[in-house]
């Protein structure tokens, strides 16, 4: 009878609740939910040495997803991939490994790793004429490619752009990446390959990088299209027999597109390369919460839980902060949102859960996604990306705000929408210091390209991107599971949760106000 009468009085009292919610703040209520007790469970498995590290296409990161997906079935969460009702995306990692590989153009021979870098997929052998295309680019206001026929032949562009003819010094990240998308759209339009002249000081670099891991890894199906790295220096003896340097060359093109003379007249290249191939399955791992009114727009919430595996020497990688860490904040977030509809609260968008792998890799899980998506772009309200927020970085390291701090990165770029959602939410509910340091245009680090939300951003979805720095642990075996500030997780967790809350809720869908 007693446990009968406490029963009674446990269900009036919710029944109560229910009568007044009109002042019940649903966003405090829900996010009690999130807690560093519950983070700290879930990352001292995923973080642990039986992980592995948790590499792309390896034991530890297929462990790591059956994990993922038994939290999501847990929760009552519906298979987030609609066409095989699984709760994987799955994909394939292309490996390739270059043991050798020489090139000949106009009579002279080049090395794989000390004359040319690059993509490590091209075919064993491959003779294709050559052709100047300038900075490669094609677009209103600036062609260099009017005129050019790249039908079965090797491109040959220049590093640097019109606008701004170089990244910033130590941007050597962008300025590959620059390249490399170019490449792919001449590519596209029928090149056989491309080769990209680079000033001899990046050249060193990715030499070094070469020499040490000559292995390229993509999710798109083997290329035969080789993108290939030279120095300026032997670009400029092939194109004007040394007469003009690539700089000069450069210059000439800043104002006009139209491409300068060059003594490049039916010269062809060689290609013969040793490579070996492999194949390896990896997946997304992804639940769906149905909305209620407005099902059809979708709120994405990602984090990678992929890490580097295990190092020369036998170390396991574990990778607690990167990207441990943000993936835990997903479960949690899950089992928020979940336990707010299981109350008849659920969100009026619908929102998918989504942790990616392949991020370590060139953000290959997200790009997957985004080239093959489950649910249309279009209606693709927004993405909240959680890489890193569980250490201190060396700014906020004994600051009393150590564990009440998160870098902001994203979020004004295409909306002013979310950006002002994100700051009333962390006023109302969290207080954080929002520290926008590396949303700067202009940051040497170009973290905004660095983690999955930007494969959402460039398909002009705006996006938020969660992040509390790096340490002397990133990318290093000692990023363990003890060293990480579970309160901190938990305070950013719910930051999340209240701007996913408004996303998810408010009446008009985020717009996107801002230049792509």
């Amino acid at each position: 009878m007693k446990y009968l009468t406490l029963s009674i009085l446990f269900v009036a009292s919710l029944m109560g609740l229910r009568g007044q919610q009109s002042v019940v703040d649903p966003i405090q209520a829900y996010s009690e939910s999130i807690t560093a007790d519950d983070m700290k469970a879930h990352l001292y498995f995923l973080a642990d040495d039986l992980l592995e590290g948790r590499e792309t296409g390896e034991r530890g990161q297929h462990l790591a997803s059956i994990y993922i997906r038994a939290h999501f079935m847990r929760l009552g969460l519906l298979p987030g991939n609609p066409t095989d009702q699984t709760y994987f995306q799955k994909f394939y990692l292309n490996k390739s490994k270059v043991n050798a590989a020489t090139i000949n153009m106009n009579g002279e021979e080049f090395e794989f790793g000390k004359g040319f870098v690059g993509s490590a997929s091209m075919p064993s052998e491959m003779t294709a004429d050559l052709v100047f295309a300038g900075f490669g680019l094609s677009k209103e206001g600036y062609d260099n490619l009017a005129g050019v026929d790249l039908t079965n032949k090797v491109a040959i562009i220049l590093s640097g752009t019109p606008e701004g003819m170089e990244a910033p010094e130590g941007n050597l990240f962008g300025q590959i990446k620059s390249l490399k998308a170019r490449g792919e759209a001449l590519i596209a339009k029928g090149a056989k390959g491309v080769i990209a002249s680079i000033p001899d000081s990046v050249y060193k670099i990715m030499a070094r990088y070469s020499r040490t891991r000559s292995t390229s890894i993509s999710a798109k199906p083997q290329a035969e299209a080789p993108f290939l790295m030279f120095q300026d220096q032997d670009i400029a003896n092939l194109l004007t027999k040394g007469k003009k340097s690539i700089p000069e060359l450069r210059e000439a093109m800043v104002s006009s597109a139209t491409l300068p003379k060059t003594k490049l007249k039916k010269k062809n290249m060689v290609l013969k390369a040793d490579v070996e191939f492999k194949s390896k399955s990896a997946s997304n791992v992804l639940a769906y919460l149905e909305g209620t009114d407005k099902k059809d727009e979708l709120l994405i919430i990602t984090a990678h839980y992929d890490h580097v595996g295990i190092g020369r020497n036998k170390q396991v990688y574990n990778g607690a902060d990167d990207d441990g860490s943000g993936t835990t904040a997903v479960l949690e977030l899950a089992e928020a949102f979940v336990e707010a509809a299981k109350n008849g609260e659920g969100p009026r968008r619908s929102i998918l859960f989504m942790t990616v792998s392949g991020e370590e890799k060139g953000l290959l899980g997200s790009e997957f996604y985004t080239d093959n998506p489950l649910y249309p772009l279009e209606r693709t309200v927004a993405d909240l990306n959680i890489d890193m927020i569980g250490r201190v970085d060396r700014r906020y390291e004994g600051n009393e705000n150590e564990d009440n701090y998160i870098y902001l990165i994203g979020s004004d770029k295409l909306s002013t929408d979310l950006h002002e959602l994100s700051e009333e939410a962390n006023d109302k509910y969290t207080q954080l210091t929002l520290d926008y340091k590396y949303n700067d245009d202009k940051d040497p680090n170009r973290f905004y390209y660095r983690s999955d939300h930007y494969n959402f951003a460039k398909n002009n979805i705006p996006i938020i991107f969660y992040f509390n720095g790096t340490h002397e642990d990133y990318h290093q075996p000692g990023d363990d599971p003890d060293k990480i500030h579970y309160q901190k997780m938990e305070n950013i967790t719910r930051l999340v949760f209240a701007t996913a809350w408004e996303v998810a809720n408010r009446e008009e869908r985020i717009r996107v106000d801002k230049g792509e």
